[in-house]
């Protein structure tokens, strides 16, 4: 009895985890939406996410060859364009590669 009740209290947090994904799927209009504006910002590509009201596109290329980070907000107006990879905490002159030549 003591199995089952664990079995059934595990199920019930697997489908509580998987709720809060489905909730920030996007819709095909803002998809749509979102790749006219990223059009109009020379960029294109990416995973395009949603996020505390806002839309995210993770890894897009734009126009000068870089990738960046954009983020929307709820109109599809730019808020934010930022390099990727600058939030990564080897980012600069702390760098995976730095670091291993370092214990070498």
């Amino acid at each position: 009895m003591r199995t089952l009740a664990t079995c059934v209290a595990l199920l019930g947090l697997v489908g509580l985890a998987a709720t809060p994904a489905q909730a920030d799927r996007l819709t095909r209009q803002e998809k749509s939406s979102l790749r006219t504006a990223m059009k109009d910002a020379q960029c294109s590509g990416g995973r395009m996410e949603s996020r505390k009201g806002n839309f995210e596109i993770d890894n897009a290329r734009c126009q000068n060859g870089r990738r960046y980070d954009l983020t929307f907000d709820q109109n599809f107006k730019l808020m934010n364009k930022e390099p990727e990879g600058r939030s990564s905490r080897f980012y600069g002159r702390h760098n995976k590669r730095e670091n291993r030549r370092g214990m070498d």
